[in-house]
């Protein structure tokens, strides 16, 4: 079978604007994730890239050969700037764009001042190279654990086109070729339908890291409070059930605080909601603070009501921690608009024991958090008080 390099040329153009395509539409229904926009910029920049090289000799070679190639590169260098942001790791533009125009240079070189289209093609397959290894690595060493199978296989698609374009570096020319690249010959051609495929598969698993994401990004939503970015009401449910049996079955103690805003609604009604919500993002941002170095499970379980599940945490752990909270909420005051709006919380404690369940906890620090209210609010309650000499419910020091 005869390999016409122009015709695989075309089919890989036809490719990489179906793909185009196919990822620009997708992005239109998917629009909130910025990756995808990354890749898609990527998809039509390396297109246009192969448009201009495939109109060799119809356009000049300034046009077709140079700046194609550049885009190419280009192109590249956005797909992993685009993986890297959906790996959370920050990569400066500068020295990507720095490799683009020393590549763009050589380039130019190559064809017009020292014409040689067999370097031309290694240098091309370098660079592909050196992307595809970066791809890899970033995808293999800094995958989160939720994404970990789509980076994977990924990871494991962008090291064999690597090995792909490696190999392409020992392809020979024909005889005849001189400068035009569509007379490369059949071993050249025979390395674009492996480039084909090559670039079947890396489309796939661009797509495969998408899919993967969004359905994690799911999870989380049915997870978490919208507003506050806390577990919701059923997920502390579900995870303290198996924290707590952890907990018990190595003999480790377990906490729960249950705390409850002082007098939300007159928030709502004096300053509006928009008021309330920035006191709930206020106090969510005191609870992460406060719990930041702990396993602590944080809940928004429902209206101004909070739920903490506190493993490997004695009972007076608990209420030291419980105080804490309660001074600093005193002691800073939400802002919404230049207005300063106090924030206080009654709230409850109780300590797990033997047998116990995770919603018979709730109940009992639910039961010493009324407690605290009936005593006058902004204070600290324990279920277990007999058990324990101190507690500070109805402290209105602030």
């Amino acid at each position: 079978m005869y390999l016409d390099i122009p015709t695989l040329a075309f089919i890989s153009l036809l490719m990489g604007i179906g793909a185009s395509i196919g990822f620009t539409s997708l992005m239109t229904v998917l629009h909130n994730q910025m990756v995808l926009r990354t890749w898609v910029a990527a998809l039509w920049i390396g297109t246009a890239g192969m448009l201009l090289i495939g109109l060799r000799h119809r356009i000049p070679d300034l046009g077709s050969v140079v700046i194609g190639n550049g885009l190419v590169v280009l192109s590249n260098v956005i797909v992993m700037k685009g993986i890297a942001r959906h790996l959370g790791q920050p990569l400066r533009w500068r020295w990507p764009i720095g490799f683009v125009l020393i590549y763009t240079g050589f380039s130019a070189w190559l064809t017009f001042v020292t014409p040689d289209l067999h370097m031309r093609i290694v240098l091309g397959s370098l660079q592909a190279v050196i992307f595809y290894l970066a791809n890899a690595y970033l995808l293999l060493r800094y995958a989160e654990s939720e994404i970990r199978t789509s980076c994977r296989i990924a990871g494991a698609i962008m090291l064999v086109n690597a090995v792909f374009f490696f190999g392409r570096l020992f392809m020979p020319l024909a005889p005849g070729a001189g400068q035009d690249l569509m007379k490369a010959g059949s071993p050249i051609a025979a390395t674009y339908v492996l480039g084909i495929l090559t670039g079947l598969a890396t489309y796939f698993a661009l797509l495969q890291l998408v899919t993967e994401r969004l359905m994690v990004d799911l999870g989380r939503a049915a997870r978490t409070d919208g507003l506050t970015g806390l577990l919701n009401r059923s997920a502390i449910v579900a995870e303290g059930r198996a924290s707590l049996a952890r907990c018990m079955q190595r003999g480790q103690p377990f906490a729960l605080l249950i705390f409850d805003l002082d007098h939300f609604k007159q928030i709502n009604d004096t300053w509006g909601h928009d008021a309330g919500d920035a006191v709930l993002r206020h106090v969510t941002a005191i609870v992460r603070e406060l719990t930041r170095a702990s396993g602590c499970l944080a809940s928004r379980y429902g209206g101004e009501e909070f739920v903490l599940a506190l493993p490997e945490t004695t009972l007076v752990q608990a209420m030291d921690l419980a105080e804490k909270l309660r001074h600093t909420l005193a002691h800073s005051h939400a802002r919404i608009d230049n207005q300063s709006i106090p924030v206080t919380a009654s709230i409850g404690v109780a300590a797990a024991r033997p047998g116990v369940r995770f919603e018979q906890l709730v109940r009992q620090a639910d039961e010493a958090m009324y407690r605290t209210k009936f005593d006058g609010r902004n204070g600290v309650s324990s279920a277990d008080i007999d058990d324990l000499p101190f507690a500070q419910a109805g402290d209105l020091r602030c």
